[in-house]
């Protein structure tokens, strides 16, 4: 299986590609669990079909936000697009964190009614197809996560994470009832789904709250940690001792694009004319460029403190 995702992740170069291939993913999945389950007489999986129908719009808005964030700033969004993508991330965290609670609900629920009866044969069959193939399309679109550094696939992968895993719990619940019902045990086999399904769904939802934690950070405008904040700091310390200027700065994170601000307060006896301030701002760009990206600096100059 790690073969076949690595030889199939060679051929998905940007996100928009992997993003697709989740789409047609969800499309097929959602179109082949509700058959099955209106085939099998299962609600359970009939259920899993339905929640993956949920998926295939979250993905759909993912691709539609990939595509959004590599426009360039326009009349409508002067900011550019930039921030779309902490927002969907926030939905999308959201939507996965509801369905675990909801396959929480449904095991806990199933567990008080005395458990289920679980259609061995073809149950087991949608269950390995479906582990299977989740966890092609996400080992495929946590190496393009990794590879392009795309937010957007790396939410995405882990939804299809927790499809995996709970895919995967119903395959060993079935398996172990196929066991229990070789030694004469079968009688128990009605409260192996919920118990395990109810178990795996309360692991599964440290996935989405880290998701959100990581997003809504963005979206309300944290300020954001590790090296980056770091090194600007760094950098604009360095400027303030060189120039001997009074500043505040400001950083902020959206999505891919960091927003950084200088605001420099310029003493009676200092001179700044244009040219000057145009090269202190090479400067800064030339140290922090590649740290930065593709953000969005404003340097400012101003005699008056309130202004900065």
């Amino acid at each position: 299986m790690a073969h076949l995702s690595h030889v199939i992740s060679t051929f998905i170069t940007t996100e928009k590609q992997a993003l697709t291939l989740s789409l047609f993913g969800c499309i097929s999945f959602a179109i082949f669990g509700i058959g099955y389950g209106l085939f099998a007489g299962s609600n359970a999986i009939m259920l899993d079909g339905i929640f993956t129908l949920f998926s295939m719009g979250m993905t759909g808005l993912g691709l539609v936000t990939a595509y959004l964030v590599t426009r360039p700033s326009d009349d409508r969004f002067q900011y550019g697009y930039a921030h779309f993508e902490p927002i969907t991330n926030v939905i999308n965290g959201t939507i996965i964190l509801l369905l675990c609670l909801g396959a929480l609900y449904s095991g806990i629920t199933s567990l008080l009614e005395g458990g289920r009866e679980i259609d061995l044969g073809h149950a087991l069959i949608y269950a390995a197809v479906c582990t299977f193939f989740c966890a092609i399309i996400y080992h495929v679109e946590a190496a393009v996560a990794e590879r392009v550094n795309s937010e957007l696939v790396r939410v995405d992968s882990k939804e299809w994470l927790v499809d995996t895993l709970l895919s995967a719990t119903l395959l060993i619940g079935f398996v172990v009832a196929i066991g229990l019902d070789a030694i004469g045990y079968g009688h128990y086999n009605r409260y192996i789904d919920p118990i395990l399904v109810t178990l795996l769904a309360l692991c599964a939802t440290l996935i989405p709250i880290k998701v959100l934690g990581r997003n809504l950070r963005e979206v309300l405008k944290v300020a954001p940690k590790g090296d980056v904040p770091r090194r600007v700091a760094r950098e604009i310390e360095a400027l303030r001792q060189r120039y001997g200027f009074e500043c505040h700065s400001h950083l902020a994170k959206s999505g891919r694009r960091f927003d950084l601000e200088l605001n420099i307060l310029v003493a009676p006896d200092q001179e700044w004319p244009v040219e000057r301030q145009d090269a202190l701002r090479q400067e800064l760009w030339s140290r922090l460029g590649d740290t930065l990206g593709d953000a969005w600096l404003s340097v400012c100059f101003t005699r008056e403190k309130r202004w900065l």
